[in-house]
């Protein structure tokens, strides 16, 4: 169970006892109290916990965003660092990922492993100027 949790699970309109919370969520019950220790706010103090729909929502979202570390316009993500790396020589490679994006791929200047970024096409240009870009084949699946 570890993959994050859909805020689009609860009804907005609704409210949820800590059990049926965790059902919608496909969490455990000990999850949902774990939350309610972190900040999920409950609307009763006693228990049966009552938890809003919507505040279920704002508060994955607000959770999810914090993890989110948008990337310098110089950097690469490495898979292997788990962070924004340059690429070496900042030399990268474009493949078509679909019609309205690409992806760049490069080898991280830290530790050799492959580095990559979805970006527009409308923004391959800014890149351009950044990074060396050579095509690559097809999508690189």
């Amino acid at each position: 169970m570890n993959r994050r949790a859909n805020p689009m699970a609860v009804k907005a309109a609704l409210t949820y006892e800590i059990g049926e919370a965790a059902a919608a969520l496909g969490k455990s019950p000990a999850t949902i109290r774990n939350w309610i220790k972190d900040g999920l706010p409950v609307m009763a103090s006693r228990k049966p916990y009552l938890i809003s729909g919507a505040a279920i929502r704002d508060y994955l979202r607000a959770k999810y965003q914090a993890t989110k570390s948008p990337l310098a316009p110089n950097e690469l993500f490495c898979l292997s660092c788990r962070a924004g790396r340059k690429p070496l020589d900042m030399s990268v490679e474009a493949f078509a990922n679909t019609p309205k994006t690409t992806r760049l791929m490069g080898i991280c200047a830290c530790c050799g492993a492959c580095a990559s970024r979805m970006i527009s096409n409308t923004q391959t240009h800014v890149f351009s100027e950044t990074f060396q870009i050579k095509t690559g084949g097809g999508s690189n699946a």
